[in-house]
Parts: C-alpha cells; sequence; structure tokens
C-alpha cells in the first residue's frame, strides 16, 4: 500500500510556478508513483478532493493500469463541468463552486494557515498532526492547483481544448465506488447521476450516499468507510 502526498503537501516537493500544478502535470506524478511501486501490475486507486478528481482522470487515461477505483467526495470533473452548461444546473453550482474562487480572488487563499487548514478536523491529537503536516506543506502550491485548473476560463477550455477534451472525456473502463456523504456542500447530486456516462459500463459504478456526512468521510466515518470498501471490492471480485 501506498500514501502520496500530492507535490506541495507535506515533504513532497512544491515547484514555484501555477503552470507545475495543471491537470496534465498533476496525472504524471501519480503515474511515476505507480510505475516504481506497482511492479507492473494492475492497481487499485482511491483518491478524495483532489485526489479524487485526478483518480478519476488518470483512470480513464490509464485503462491498463487501473483495477478498481474508489473515489471520495468529488464527482468526475467532466461532471461538475457540464452541471454548469446551462441545461443542467449552473446556478447551484456555480454557489457549491465559489469556495475555491474565494480561495485565489486577490490572493486571499495565499494569506491561510496550517489552522486555518485544519479547521474541520475534532479530535485535538489529530489536528496537531495534521497541523504539523500543513506547516511543512506550501499553501502557495495549494492554491496553485485551484489557479490552474478551477478559473472559469479552464472549464471553457476543458470543453473545447482537444487535450483536456481527451483527458476529461476518456471512459472509465474498471468498476468504480463512489462514495459521497450528503452533507457535501461542494457538488450536486445531481452530479452523480452524470458520471454514468463516463462509464464504459454503467452497471459498474457503485455511489454510496452516506446520511449525516459531510466533506471528510475517512475522518467522520473511518469504520464505515473501510467496511464499505472492503466489501466493494470482495464483491466485484477482489
Amino acid at each position: 500500500m501506498v500514501a502520496l502526498d500530492l507535490r506541495g503537501y507535506d515533504l513532497s516537493d512544491r515547484p514555484e510556478g501555477i503552470e507545475n500544478y495543471k491537470t496534465p502535470v498533476l496525472l504524471g506524478d501519480i503515474r511515476a508513483v505507480i510505475d516504481a511501486e506497482s511492479n507492473g501490475r494492475k492497481i487499485i486507486l482511491i483518491g478524495h478532493d483532489w485526489g479524487a478528481a485526478l483518480s478519476w482522470l488518470f483512470t480513464g487515461q490509464n485503462p491498463d493500469m487501473i483495477q478498481r477505483l474508489v473515489v471520495l467526495s468529488v464527482p468526475h470533473p467532466g461532471a461538475i463541468t457540464k452541471e454548469l452548461l446551462p441545461w443542467n444546473h449552473p446556478i447551484a453550482q456555480t454557489g457549491a463552486s465559489a469556495y475555491a474562487t474565494r480561495f485565489f480572488a486577490k490572493g486571499k487563499g495565499d494569506h491561510l494557515t496550517a489552522e486555518d487548514l485544519a479547521y474541520w478536523i475534532v479530535n485535538p491529537q489529530i489536528k496537531s498532526r495534521y497541523i504539523e503536516a500543513f506547516n511543512r506543506s506550501s499553501i502557495p502550491s495549494m492554491m496553485s492547483y485551484y489557479k490552474a485548473n478551477y478559473t472559469f476560463s479552464q472549464f471553457a477550455l476543458n470543453l473545447f481544448d482537444p487535450t483536456m477534451r481527451k483527458i476529461y472525456g476518456a471512459t472509465i473502463k474498471c468498476p468504480v465506488l463512489h462514495v459521497h456523504g450528503i452533507e457535501e456542500t461542494h457538488a450536486l447530486l445531481s452530479t452523480l447521476d452524470l458520471e454514468k456516462s463516463w462509464m464504459e459500463n454503467p452497471d459498474h459504478l457503485t455511489i454510496k450516499i452516506v446520511p449525516e456526512v459531510g466533506h471528510f468521510i475517512q475522518h467522520e466515518v473511518p469504520d464505515y468507510l473501510n467496511q464499505t470498501i472492503s466489501s466493494w471490492l470482495k464483491d466485484s471480485g477482489n
């Protein structure tokens, strides 16, 4: 088992420049780790938040490397983009996504502290460990994820640029488990229905909606999550 700190986080490298946090570059980081650790075998990929968004896209681009995909809290990025189209739910999804645009408006997000980023953790011992890790991290790098990939101009590019259309439009060929808290505020529940259009076999998409849970599923209901993933892997042939 390998746990990857994305670039900018904890002890990972944190190169300067927004271009170093664009989706194709981040996908390259995931490939490098898998190449180094998998011994050529297909893997089970699990991601949350930015890790989930990138895991969706990486799996579509690399069907020969991924056996199963588990995503927490974040729908397929293409589905979020679709929600912003006039015939879906653009106003509601714009509101749900507003937290991200506030991060980089006038550089506001660059002034966040480690304590700000750990606001959601209740257990004081766990919280102190997160604050230590965030203090080792690069907050400007964290904000670069949004600046490089989450502007409205980037959403438009994802729809029309050939490279980004290929990344966002790739078919998911392996079974997928998506675990989503009912109190998640950053993505509409209707977005989950759109994910089926990225699946080679829509029956291979399993969605678990968890009541009374928000964005940080792995901390709010860790035992439930571990059991859910284990049962799903067993039922889907692992």
